[in-house]
């Protein structure tokens, strides 16, 4: 049930609770079945926390696991990875994002204008009126055969605030449930306040997300972005 809390809009708290199915493709071995079912147990309990103002935001995982080991930190840290995702900072004044990955990396990209189409399928959530927007990315799969991924938003129009989870921005309204690639992402507390939020952005220095992503193809961890791209693009 979704909990409000409402003043005069001038900036607010989002907290989302977190779902992705599991689903086990192929004839995995034992240690691979149980390891998945680990990362998407732990994914599932993941919630998270958008706090923005009126040209700022930042989206946050709440931490609210206790840890038994390290190993289990690490399976948490893959889950982000793979199906959740990193605290990502917005500006929009400045148009651009910064991602603060789990090693401490921060990567910065431009916001590009998404052409979300606006459909006029609209459901409520909790107390607000939601309209659902569709934004279609087209890509190449590994086989070389031209594809489209849709990514699902529902907004509301009576909160004037173009942020959501992740990616989400651009739409009149902010974003209270969050679908792409099954994995979806749904307000369950609002809180709005009269006082601005101060939007504090991570210091240090920046990569891009091909800069990363060519680190993690020269390491170990090609393994882990070979397993995501797959989960993310290929889908057939």
């Amino acid at each position: 049930m979704l909990v409000t809390t409402a003043y005069t809009q001038s900036s607010g708290k989002v907290k989302y609770k977190f779902y992705v199915p599991l689903k086990l493709e192929g004839n995995p071995s034992e240690n691979t079945k149980q390891f998945v079912i680990k990362m998407v147990d732990y994914a599932n309990k993941q919630e998270f926390e958008l706090i923005f103002n009126k040209l700022q935001s930042k989206f946050l995982l709440i931490e609210t696991m206790n840890y038994s080991s390290d190993y289990e930190r690490k399976i948490n840290n893959i889950a982000r990875t793979a199906f959740t995702s990193p605290d990502t900072y917005t500006n929009l004044t400045q148009k651009s994002q910064v991602s603060l990955l789990s090693d401490g990396t921060l990567i910065e990209g431009k916001m590009e204008k998404n052409n979300w189409e606006i459909t006029g399928e609209s459901k409520y959530i909790g107390n607000y009126l939601c309209y659902k927007a569709i934004l279609k990315i087209p890509y190449i799969s590994r086989k070389g055969d031209p594809k489209v991924r849709e990514v699902i938003s529902w907004f509301a129009p009576s909160l004037p605030y173009s942020y959501g989870p992740k990616s989400a921005f651009g739409l009149p309204g902010l974003v209270l449930e969050f679908t792409e690639d099954e994995k979806t992402f749904i307000a369950s507390k609002i809180e709005l306040f009269e006082k601005e939020i101060q939007i504090d952005f991570p210091k240090g220095k920046t990569v891009t997300k091909e800069e990363y992503d060519k680190k993690l193809e020269s390491s170990m961890g090609c393994v882990l972005i070979g397993k995501k791209r797959e989960m993310e693009k290929d889908k057939q």
